[in-house]
């Protein structure tokens, strides 16, 4: 029987946790006390994710603008978070090693015929010119996403990545930062 999958409009569990690089705890709730987008990546180390880490600190100051704050989550690589925030990504990137915010939002596996895909290789050539490969520090099938959290968690955009490096859009995200304000 299959499960029914979060959808944007619902509110995801407020008891949520994650840890910042410090090991210090950060509520969901906290988060979501004004709208926040979150790029779910795969790993900290993942090429596509780090570009799109990157994208969205440029389009970081425009998110703001629309009363949308950034805060990345990843795995359990505090190390390879604290390189980025030290290297060009301007936001908090937190750590969710029990996959606590993937499950709420259903971001499992993709599949592995998905890595085949000319689509896969595109995007990783077109991330090779900003980013470079990290270690691979989660499991290397882990599928991304990217999230708005409007007031209280209610999910106000909601992309689940079927592939390596596949997040929506930087317009579609400024789009949907726009609709909400």
């Amino acid at each position: 029987m299959l499960q029914r999958q979060a959808q944007p409009g619902e509110t995801i569990a407020a008891g949520i946790t994650l840890t910042d690089v410090n090991g210090e705890v950060v509520s969901l709730a906290t988060l979501t006390a004004t709208r926040v987008a979150i790029p779910l990546v795969r790993y900290y180390g993942c090429m596509p994710c780090r570009d799109y880490l990157l994208q969205l600190e440029a389009a970081r100051p425009r998110l703001e603008a629309h009363g949308v704050r950034v805060v990345g989550v990843g795995g359990a690589a505090d190390y390879q978070a604290r390189h980025l925030m030290a290297n060009g990504v301007g936001y908090p990137l937190l750590l969710d090693p029990t996959h606590e915010l993937y499950n709420a939002l259903d971001l499992h596996h993709i599949k592995w015929w998905k890595l085949l895909s000319p689509a896969t290789w595109v995007k990783y050539l077109r991330a090779a010119r900003r980013a470079r490969q990290g270690r691979i520090t989660a499991h290397p099938l882990q599928a991304p996403g990217f999230v708005i959290l409007g007031p209280g968690g209610v999910i106000e955009l909601l992309h689940r990545g079927e592939t390596l490096g596949d997040y929506p859009p930087i317009e579609t995200v400024l789009a949907a930062s726009r609709v909400a304000a």
